[in-house]
């Protein structure tokens, strides 16, 4: 069975800020985030934009024994996908269930680019 690597990256950055990018497969109609690192042979799918927002479900705070507490959560976005994350929330101000959140530019502890959810400011939760 031959297995190809899939081309793409599952965020892009441009004027508009941070795009997360999810995968339809053409022969299903199926989503998916983030997108496969293969496909197998005979496999087609194709970028697709998760939207500039979605809504938080649910999140935890993780409290490291060494290490200072960060927030994870999960995003409903409008395409009927759900995205886990960490979030990344202005100092002194907590998440809520319901917040409007967008994706945002975030390192991870190694350097690698990677994304948050960010409170989207202005929108009503």
């Amino acid at each position: 069975m031959e297995i190809t690597k899939y081309p793409e990256p599952h965020f892009r950055n441009d004027a508009d800020g941070m795009t997360l990018l999810g995968v339809r497969y053409r022969d299903t109609g199926e989503l998916r985030f983030p997108p496969p690192e293969f496909l197998q042979a005979g496999e087609a799918a194709e970028p697709v934009s998760m939207g500039a927002s979605g809504r938080l479900y649910t999140f935890t705070t993780v409290h490291p024994a060494k290490a200072a507490a960060y927030a994870l959560g999960m995003v409903d976005f409008d395409n009927g996908l759900r995205v886990f994350g960490r979030l990344a929330w202005p100092e002194g101000s907590e998440p809520a269930i319901g917040d409007v959140v967008h994706a945002v530019a975030f390192a991870l502890p190694d350097g690698t680019p990677d994304y948050a959810f960010a409170p989207l400011k202005g929108a009503a939760a």
